[in-house]
C-alpha cells in the first residue's frame, strides 16, 4: 500500500508542486486573523460618523479604519452603523463589545470601560434662537415657561448648571432622532436651543441649507459652551466569555491609533 511518505519521495515537478502548496497553505493558516471584532458606530453624527448614500463615513470612521488596517493580520474589524441610543443600550445589556464615539463618563455609563486613546476633543455648545439663551441660566429666576432644549436621543450633554436648571423647570429636554432633525426643529421654533458638538451642528447647518434651501437658518446663534470632552472607542466593562480577546485588542488598537495620529502629525508638519 502506498504511504504518504512514498508520496513525499516523488521526484520532479509533482514533488515541487506539492511542497509549494503545503508551504503556502501553512502561511495562510498562520496569517489568518484570530478574531472578528464588531464596533458599533453612531450612524448620524456628521462630520464624525454618519451614513452617506448607505456608506458609513466620517472623521472618526477614517481614523479607526486606518488603525484597523494596521492590525488586520490579527483582527478583522467591522464597523457597524447603528442609531446612537441603540448602540448605548446594546452595551448596557452586554450584547456588544465596543461603541464609537462616546465621551468618558464613568458615572453616567458605568457599563463602559476602558476607553481608547482619544480621537478628538469636541466642544459641546448650545445653539439658540434670538429670544432664547442658556448663557446665564444660573441667574434666571423661575420662568413661567421653560426653555425647550433639544438633544440627540441617548446623548449625555449636561453640566451641573443645566442639570440643576432642569430640576428647577427652567429648561425642558426634548430628545430627537439626530442632528438634522434637531436643527430643523430649532429653525422652525419648535425648540428654543439645541446642544451638541459645535462642529456637528455647523456641519448639520451646512447640509440642511442644501437639503432645505427655503428654511431660514440665519437667525441661529452660538450660545453657551457646556464643556469640552474627548471622544473614544468605548468598550464593554463586564468580563464576558464572548470577548476573550478584549485586553489584547484594546492594547493593539491603542497602539495602532497612536501610530495613525503620529503619521498624521508628521504629514501636517511636512506640509508646513
Amino acid at each position: 500500500m502506498e504511504s504518504s511518505w512514498q508520496i513525499i519521495q516523488w521526484n520532479g515537478p509533482k514533488r515541487i508542486v506539492f511542497l509549494l502548496f503545503a508551504f503556502f497553505f501553512t502561511i495562510q493558516i498562520v496569517a489568518k486573523p484570530s478574531y472578528r471584532v464588531v464596533i458599533l458606530v453612531d450612524d448620524s453624527y456628521p462630520p464624525y460618523s454618519y451614513l452617506k448614500d448607505g456608506e458609513l463615513v466620517g472623521l472618526y470612521v477614517d481614523v479607526v479604519r486606518q488603525a484597523a488596517d494596521l492590525i488586520s493580520e490579527k483582527y478583522i474589524i467591522e464597523l457597524q452603523p447603528v442609531p446612537w441610543k441603540r448602540g448605548v443600550d446594546a452595551l448596557r445589556r452586554g450584547e456588544d463589545f465596543a461603541l464609537l464615539p462616546p465621551y468618558k463618563n464613568v458615572q453616567g455609563r458605568s457599563f463602559i470601560w476602558p476607553y481608547s486613546e482619544p480621537l478628538h476633543e469636541e466642544v459641546i455648545q448650545a445653539f439658540c434662537n434670538p429670544n432664547s439663551s442658556l448663557l446665564k441660566i444660573e441667574n434666571i429666576e423661575y420662568p413661567l415657561k421653560p426653555i425647550n432644549v433639544g438633544i440627540n436621543a441617548g446623548y449625555l450633554l449636561f453640566d451641573q448648571a443645566l442639570n440643576t436648571a432642569m430640576e428647577q423647570n427652567k429648561i425642558k429636554i426634548w430628545e430627537n432622532k439626530d442632528t438634522l432633525s434637531n436643527i430643523l426643529k430649532l429653525a422652525k421654533n419648535r425648540i428654543d436651543c439645541y446642544i451638541n458638538d459645535k462642529w456637528a451642528i455647523l456641519s448639520g447647518i451646512k447640509a440642511l441649507k442644501k437639503s432645505h434651501p427655503f428654511v431660514d437658518l440665519s437667525q441661529l446663534q452660538q450660545d453657551r459652551i457646556i464643556f469640552k470632552r474627548t471622544a473614544h472607542i468605548g468598550y464593554l466593562k463586564a468580563p464576558s466569555e464572548k470577548f476573550p480577546f478584549k485586553d489584547d485588542f484594546i492594547k493593539e488598537m491603542d497602539a495602532a491609533l497612536k501610530l495613525v495620529f503620529e503619521r498624521r502629525t508628521q504629514i501636517d508638519s511636512d506640509d508646513k
